[in-house]
């Protein structure tokens, strides 16, 4: 039987499908390997105060990396093989969602009646601690990827104690 002009022979269809099966596995190997770095701040020291800038952590094979963004605090960058890590615990403060001077503006601007609500409000904030031996990072989490940071570090062997709410 003839192959009709437009149809490939046999041989040329199983190279393509067995290329196009070999990228597929590639791209999936390394997307399991690469690391997805998260949002986060990292807390620094600014002489006698404590601040908090804008980071990235990224998780590697053996290591957890927290690397601020600002240039500014690149010798803060903090760096912790997953063995070394003798504690992480995670916990959550609630803040009102309004401070002193946004409450009084808000009710100045929409009327005490309707700002009154909002002074009751309370929003979370998550944090994490990681501490090894001789270092520790604290680090303030997204609200969107606390969970999948805490997931990282269990994934790797470490152990995320949950300390809940934290009272201010």
């Amino acid at each position: 039987m003839k192959n009709p002009r437009n149809a490939a022979p046999f041989g040329s269809r199983l190279l393509v499908l067995i290329t196009i099966l070999s990228i597929f596995a590639v791209s999936s190997a390394f997307s399991q390997t690469a690391s997805r770095p998260y949002a986060v701040e990292l807390v620094v020291s600014e002489g006698k105060k404590s601040v908090e800038t804008d980071a990235d952590i990224i998780f590697n094979e053996t290591t957890v990396t927290v690397i601020p963004d600002k240039a500014k605090y690149a010798s803060s960058k903090k760096e912790f093989a997953y063995t070394d890590i003798v504690h992480a615990d995670q916990s959550y403060s609630k803040k009102p969602m309004l401070s002193g001077g946004g409450a009084v503006a808000t009710a100045l601007l929409v009327g005490v009646i309707f700002a009154l609500p909002f002074l009751f409000i309370k929003k979370k904030k998550h944090w994490m601690t990681v501490q090894t031996a001789g270092d520790f990072a604290v680090i303030k989490l997204g609200d969107k990827n606390f969970r999948q940071i805490a997931a990282e570090f269990e994934t790797h062997g470490v152990k995320v104690e949950d300390l809940k709410e934290q009272s201010k």
